[in-house]
């Protein structure tokens, strides 16, 4: 246990070491990029699929190989294939035959019933393809939003008015932060019940609609919350979700209020003797630095107060900024930071960073001690300097292991977080780790006393071990293991046989069932059955002998619904002792009850008023 717990600290701090440069972007970074990049370098087997392709790499500012344009060449007269090879002709340049286009869509756009979808589509298709659109188009748009008042309805209302108007109605624009209000929060995110795609066209259709109408339709919040939202998405794994995922950052970096993020550029937030340069940059929601845009430090001190930066302006602009480190001083620097921003950009979420400045130690003052404790006599002493050694010791050895651990220029002797010795079994390989303490002058130490180890920890398996002295510590550029020895532990011979642990499996473990009781003869259990069943068979014989007489029982819903829920009673006991467990019973036996009791009660009055009348 102590083993995996000492592994697993060491493995925790390699991660966070990976992890301290990491800050939540409301961006792409460079890696997102190419990963959301490769779920569109896709064979393109249907117009659709060409579509998303060639939106999705012009978003991401990437070339689209023109060999789409053969998609777009026998398109069907259908709105969504218009649609959709409207967006290859404008982006690409594709020639698209336009023989009755424009009459078709100009009759599915004014045809009785047609949806703000329809009507979106096709308005997108006729001006993608330069044929003009009056405006007279919002009318009818206007008039279907009253039946069709879905958010996704007015996002592509927002979309189709914006694109075929000069002036933008004052009630439409007023009317997103009211939609927007529809919207639910989880935490910082905003998001609609109709999901990634509703909220990320509808962002699309304010950002495009408040711009035409040079007013913001969203408030910086209500921005940044749906911004977290998005973002959040960029994780997926669907092309239709990364491609709407894209549709919503692309509407976030142009809208009126844009969100941008702090990223830190090459891990430079580890300063060490071979990086002491912290490197910064600025993006806005598709990972494109912010032009004229400037940043200062605030603070970059740690808890002691020392700082690791000089307050003042960062080197760099345009969203690229760069601080040096004043000096290598070992910890962990709260580092604040400031902007400067262009109008329309919001500052990010974060702008206090982690800065952690790392420096390698070494071992001072060591002093190696193998002591006999029958007669209290040093075996052997040595300082380590020609280590590892070569040792033997018994039952009758202690060990003493003292040392100090100082930075890398021997400035500051230092106490650090995980600090232990290594014995590893040359044979089995397995591993015993005893932890060293620092007492109040900051010295190491490990006493061992192999007359109570040998047993406890070494599990009486003498041989061969590899003595390593390991340090970790968040502080450091990487753990520290340094061979202190190579000691031969010589015990009472073991009848244990040495088995290689790090090579070989574990005995497989085979459980043994009790083996089922001897079930008596078919005969007998005949014999139980009917003598179970003798009673009834009794009770029947004398209803016959008394004279019961059941002639007079009335056959109504009421007699016959309270015997039937009798028996239907009895029936679900013996189902249950069969084998239905007991919330399947109960649920059954609420319903037959309630008949039983309802029907019941309504016999026992029909029969009390029967003696009445006579």
């Amino acid at each position: 246990l102590q083993h995996y717990f000492i592994q697993s600290n060491l493995r925790m701090r390699s991660v966070l070491v990976a992890l301290a440069a990491i800050t939540v972007a409301l961006s792409l970074s460079p890696s997102d990029r190419l990963r959301i990049s490769s779920y569109f370098d896709v064979s393109i087997d249907s117009l659709k699929t060409a579509y998303q392709v060639t939106v999705a790499k012009s978003i991401l500012k990437e070339d689209v190989p023109k060999s789409i344009c053969d998609h777009a060449e026998n398109v069907q007269l259908t709105v969504s294939d218009l649609y959709f090879a409207s967006h290859l002709s404008k982006i690409l340049g594709c020639q698209i035959k336009l023989d009755g286009v424009e009459e078709f869509l100009r009759a599915e756009m004014a045809a009785e019933g047609a949806s703000v979808n329809t009507m979106f589509k096709c308005i997108t298709a006729l001006i993608n393809l330069d044929f003009e659109v009056d405006s007279s188009q919002n009318e009818q748009i206007a008039q279907r939003l009253k039946t069709e008042d879905t958010v996704l309805a007015y996002g592509l209302a927002y979309l189709s008015t914006a694109s075929i108007s000069e002036e933008i109605p004052k009630d439409l624009v007023e009317s997103i932060e009211d939609i927007a209000h529809r919207a639910d929060t989880v935490g910082k995110a905003m998001s609609f019940e109709g999901g990634l795609m509703e909220t990320a066209m509808f962002l699309k259709g304010a950002t495009v609609l408040s711009q035409k109408a040079e007013v913001a339709g969203l408030s910086a919040k209500m921005t940044q919350s749906f911004a977290h939202y998005i973002l959040s998405n960029k994780e997926k794994s669907e092309k239709s979700d990364l491609f709407y995922t894209l549709i919503g950052i692309d509407a976030l970096a142009n809208s009126q209020h844009v969100p941008t993020s702090l990223l830190v550029v090459d891990n430079s937030a580890v300063i060490s003797e071979e990086s002491q340069n912290l490197k910064l940059s600025l993006v806005d929601p598709l990972g494109s630095p912010v032009a004229g845009s400037s940043a200062k430090i605030v603070s970059a001190s740690r808890a002691s107060g020392e700082s690791i930066f000089s307050s003042g302006p960062m080197t760099g602009s345009d969203g690229s900024f760069e601080a040096s480190a004043t000096g290598l001083v070992r910890g962990i620097y709260k580092t604040e930071l400031s902007f400067d921003l262009p109008a329309g950009y919001l500052s990010p979420d974060k702008t206090v960073i982690q800065v952690k400045c790392v420096v390698p130690v070494i071992l001072k003052d060591t002093a190696f001690k193998l002591i006999d404790v029958e007669d209290n006599r040093v075996i052997t002493t040595d300082d380590l300097s020609n280590a590892p050694l070569q040792v033997k010791v018994d039952m009758a050895t202690r060990l003493i292991f003292d040392f100090n651990l100082w930075s890398n220029d021997g400035s500051d002797e230092v106490t650090l977080h995980q600090v232990f010795v290594r014995f590893t079994n040359v044979a089995t390989k397995q591993h015993v780790y005893f932890i060293a303490q620092a007492d109040l002058k900051k010295r190491y130490s490990i006493d061992l006393n192999f007359r109570t180890a040998a047993s406890k920890s070494f599990g009486s398996m003498g041989g061969d071990y590899k003595v390593e002295l390991i340090v970790g510590d968040a502080t450091l550029p990487q753990a520290m293991t340094t061979d202190i020895a190579t000691m031969t532990l010589e015990l009472p011979e073991s009848k244990e046989q040495i088995v290689d642990l790090s090579k070989k499996a574990k005995p497989e473990i085979t459980h043994m069932f009790r083996e089922p009781e001897k079930r008596p003869p078919q005969s007998i259990s005949l014999l139980f059955t009917g003598l179970v069943f003798l009673p009834a068979l009794i009770l029947f014989i004398a209803w016959a002998k008394l004279g019961a007489n059941i002639s007079k029982m009335k056959l109504s819903v009421s007699s016959v619904g309270f015997h039937g829920g009798l028996l239907a009673i009895i029936l679900i006991y013996i189902n249950f002792f069969i084998g239905v467990n007991m919330f399947t019973t109960v649920k059954h036996l609420a319903v037959a009850a309630a008949i039983t009791f309802l029907c019941g009660q309504r016999l026992l009055s029909s029969i009390a008023a029967d003696k009445k009348e006579k």
